[in-house]
């Protein structure tokens, strides 16, 4: 139920922790579903070896839990992504205020292996009951919104909308179509 690297709760664990923190949603109380990725992960890795990448995982997880409250959660999916449970949300300056809190904590330089590094983090946000009430639903959505402050130049958040999972089902399709297409023999070239 544990990542061997960091200690945090694995993917695994961590949708069972959500499953259970959305029973108290029905109850009325909101949540929100932090998804995180590292930006520019790989530079480290690349230039430090995965002894640094793992070394700053490890870093990066310390300071996410030193963030939290005693009744949130914080998991490592996988990779360099990380997902944060916040329970017990009354108000969007809650969400806000925690983002704030982690992107310090994260940015803040740290040593490794000799060398100082500081990173950054991609952060979506889904809320439930408002985005989704299942596990699978709110993930999926907060990771839509990851890839939506991504896009805003990294280091920065967004709040899930219903338009980025539209715009997500309108570019599969047109994916699928251009696949099927080509198989079909269906383009011409003109010069």
């Amino acid at each position: 139920h544990y990542d061997a690297l960091t200690d945090l709760p694995n993917r695994l664990f961590f949708r069972e922790q959500l499953e259970l923190a959305l029973k108290r949603v029905r109850r009325g109380e909101q949540l929100a579903v932090l998804y995180l990725d590292l930006d520019k992960f790989k530079g480290v890795n690349d230039t430090l070896g995965h002894q640094g990448g793992d070394e700053l995982l490890k870093a990066v997880a310390a300071r996410l839990r030193g963030c939290l409250r005693d009744t949130d959660i914080v998991a490592r999916l996988g990779g360099d992504e990380f997902a944060v449970v916040q329970t017990a949300v009354e108000r969007p300056s809650d969400v806000t205020d925690l983002v704030k809190r982690i992107h310090d904590a994260i940015r803040a330089p740290c040593e490794l292996l000799g060398h100082e590094l500081s990173t950054d983090a991609s952060i979506g946000i889904a809320m439930a009951p408002a985005d989704g009430t299942e596990p699978d639903q709110l993930l999926k959505n907060a990771d839509l919104a990851m890839y939506g402050a991504k896009a805003d130049g990294r280091g920065t958040y967004r709040f899930f909308e219903a338009e980025m999972d539209a715009r997500m089902k309108a570019r599969r399709s047109l994916e699928f179509d251009l696949r099927q297409a080509v198989m079909c023999g269906e383009f011409e070239i003109h010069y």
